[in-house]
């Protein structure tokens, strides 16, 4: 694999210091904006994560994604240790009452089992539930990624935020980082809408012809510095590796 690894850093945000994704300095901001509107399915998490050798919480925020009126994917890292967790849905907060991870080890090192599927106290309606992806053909495709977060341009890294959903398009790298996939913004051709995801991204959504096909679950970099700017890029947990078990899961769930 071509990428020096020095740095890297789970996608998910702790009280107000969360990154999200940051875009093309050539394009409008609210493109992104306009884009994240039409990913419905991915939704805000939020809730109190128990901090490590500490009796205290803290107030966490990521993203997850909406497969089914009552299930949630997200990644594990964000559902994990947590005290209470919650898909927002505009104004509304449903609690996430149950979840699976394939690995309970998985918190102990980012890797390809960074994901959860959670189960939630009632229903979300929405006009579109994404299909998974169940080919293993992601690499060089173009993609979606949506998710919640700070802003930001590849050139000044994350700024601030302002609490809206952004999305944007990438290929997936043809090669893999611990067998998840990788998108990058270090090289041509660029999309309409070039975007790297960021902290805060944690369980948004990757899409590749409107069915998901990765978790957001981290960024590494080769420059010290995980500001998802130009030097990052961004791994995802691989849906189509996990699609038997995540269907399992569901069927057993709904019944």
């Amino acid at each position: 694999m071509r990428y020096l690894i020095l740095s890297l850093i789970i996608l998910l945000g702790l009280s107000s210091h969360a990154i999200s994704g940051t875009r093309d300095p050539s394009v409008s901001d609210s493109k992104y904006i306009e884009y994240g509107q039409k990913h419905e399915c991915v939704v805000r998490v939020s809730g109190k994560v128990k901090i490590k050798d500490s009796e205290e919480t803290a107030t966490f925020f990521g993203s997850g994604v909406i497969v089914r009126p009552r299930v949630l994917i997200t990644a594990a890292h964000v559902v994990q240790n947590t005290e209470t967790a919650y898909a927002v849905i505009g104004d509304e907060k449903i609690k996430i009452i149950g979840f699976a991870c394939p690995n309970a080890d998985q918190e102990k090192e980012v890797g390809p089992h960074d994901i959860a599927v959670c189960w939630l106290e009632k229903e979300v309606e929405l006009d579109f539930y994404p299909e998974l992806y169940d080919k293993s053909d992601e690499m060089g495709k173009i993609c979606s990624l949506a998710g919640w977060g700070m802003k930001g341009t590849w050139n000044t890294g994350i700024i601030d935020s302002d609490g809206k959903k952004r999305a944007g398009s990438n290929f997936v790298d043809k090669e893999l980082f611990k067998g998840m996939l990788v998108c990058s913004v270090d090289k041509e051709p660029y999309t309409s809408l070039e975007y790297l995801i960021g902290n805060g991204d944690s369980g948004g959504g990757l899409f590749i012809d409107k069915k998901l096909a990765g978790i957001h679950s981290c960024i590494f970099t080769d420059d010290g510095k995980l500001d998802s700017s130009k030097r990052d890029w961004s791994a995802h947990t691989r849906v189509s590796f996990h699609r038997a078990w995540i269907e399992e899961f569901i069927k057993i769930m709904e019944e």
